[in-house]
């Protein structure tokens, strides 16, 4: 989630442990950014994980029908409605993720969502309510629901839904967090153009929020602090031909609902797919600013600060651009790339209930994925990455960090999913981990998913 500091503000996270290095002064709280996709059911681009909001065409729905063992939807199957409209599905995700250095604060740093170290976590019991658009040359509705209780509600919080309703740790919480009405427009090109218009997940990066739609239990820093998780808005789908789908839309901001204070923004981009469908390519530039619902600025430059409710921060733009490049190198091999480049200007610094400073944000990462299919049942993941905090406003300290994932899928049937992983974390400079004392962290951790 992007704006690490301002979701531990308002309670979104648990508090960062202590660095043994001086700590730089923490960003106001007046943001609160987010962030989440891979084939079958691992490699398709960001923009087109059906679990993410985007709908695959009907050519390709009908492709994968034919080609994956599709997990059953029996809520559908106990009413005798599998080819109704309306679909009802979802998931439930339990974890438990350990940390042999039992650090002193529980918490593993940088580790997301499974952040809490040797402790049973019920990440996602998620259900959805969706009426898919039909890809074909008429005008039809859609519109989708996402209901989400368990510790994960802490992650995909936004401004202005159940604020302050729920701990940031505490099991029992909801989020909403998508629901929208889409459109199917039969103008432009074949393929039409799709609209729709509310809360929706992201269209950065390659990992997503629902657990389905990404290949870890743990998520890669670039998720956690350099990408926005939801925004509340329209966002309109243009499907050019079979190869290049082209995004433009216009957010309130990163993970802010719908404000008549707030400035809309810009969220753009495409993605491109050839090589007879082994490579994609998808590119998304968006821009937001830094802002609250009720936000604090200095009376005077340097003075007390005043809390106002006319909002927007005065050049205060956060940018981020994200590149994400898949290629099937095999039928069992795909490998996906990402780089994040991500900058916010003028970030005010709190020292004692004063604004003593502006300063910029800068961030960038790099993440790779390989994917290796070994059966029906089996897969492997490697997941490598480096993000540097160039400022130390994402995470909390001025560092470049580094993780190494390992895992393994096993689907014993389509409908279960059991999903272990080692994790190797380690700062190039500092020591955040186990609770400020060391420079690295070895995590061990094992979901279960069962899908209904």
């Amino acid at each position: 989630m992007g704006e690490a500091g301002a979701q531990v503000e308002s309670g979104g996270l648990p508090p960062l442990p202590p660095s043994a290095a001086p700590e730089p002064l923490a960003p106001l709280p007046l943001g609160e950014s987010s962030a989440p996709p891979p084939a079958q059911p691992y490699a398709l681009p960001a923009a087109e994980n059906v679990y993410a909001g985007e709908q695959p065409t009907a050519e390709a729905a009908a492709e994968q029908a034919q080609t994956a063992d599709v997990p059953r939807r029996y809520i559908m199957e106990l009413f005798g409605a599998q080819e109704n409209p309306l679909q009802i599905y979802g998931w439930i995700q339990n974890s438990f993720t350990a940390n042999p250095a039992f650090p002193a604060d529980g918490i593993n740093f940088g580790v997301t969502p499974n952040y809490a170290a040797n402790d049973w976590r019920g990440n996602q019991y998620y259900t959805v309510f969706e009426k898919p658009l039909t890809q074909d040359d008429t005008i039809n509705f859609g519109g989708r629901l996402d209901f989400l209780f368990g510790h994960d509600h802490a992650f995909t919080k936004m401004r202005g839904v159940f604020d302050g309703a729920f701990g940031a740790t505490q099991f029992a919480g909801i989020d909403l967090p998508q629901f929208y009405g889409e459109v199917h427009l039969p103008v432009l090109t074949e393929g039409g153009l799709d609209v729709k218009f509310g809360r929706w997940y992201t269209l950065h990066g390659y990992e997503v929020v629902p657990a389905i739609g990404r290949p870890l239990l743990s998520v890669p820093y670039m998720f956690t602090f350099g990408q926005p998780f939801t925004h509340w808005g329209l966002m309109s789908t243009w499907n050019v031909n079979d190869n290049l789908v082209i995004y433009n839309g216009m957010p309130q901001g990163w993970d802010d609902f719908q404000n008549a204070n707030l400035v809309w923004t810009y969220m753009g981009g495409f993605s491109y797919t050839g090589l007879q469908d082994k490579l994609n390519l998808t590119f998304v530039y968006s821009y937001a600013t830094n802002q609250s619902d009720k936000f604090f600025v200095e009376a005077i430059e340097g003075g007390p600060l005043v809390e106002v409710s006319n909002n927007g921060y005065s050049g205060n733009f956060t940018h981020l651009w994200t590149t994400v490049l898949s290629y099937q190198w095999t039928d069992r091999l795909t490998q996906v790339l990402e780089n994040d480049i991500g900058y916010e200007e003028n970030v005010p610094i709190d020292a004692g209930g004063q604004v003593v400073a502006r300063a910029p944000s800068r961030w960038a990462s790099f993440g790779n994925w390989f994917l290796y299919q070994f059966d029906e049942k089996w897969t492997g993941v490697w997941r490598s990455e480096v993000f540097w905090d160039v400022d130390g406003f994402r995470t909390g300290f001025a560092d470049r960090y580094y993780e190494q994932t390992l895992g393994l899928i096993y689907k014993p049937c389509p409908n279960l999913w059991i999903r272990p992983e080692t994790r190797w974390d380690w700062a190039q400079y500092g020591t955040p981990y186990n609770a400020g004392v060391s420079g690295s962290q070895f995590t061990y951790g094992l979901d279960i998913i069962l899908l209904y």
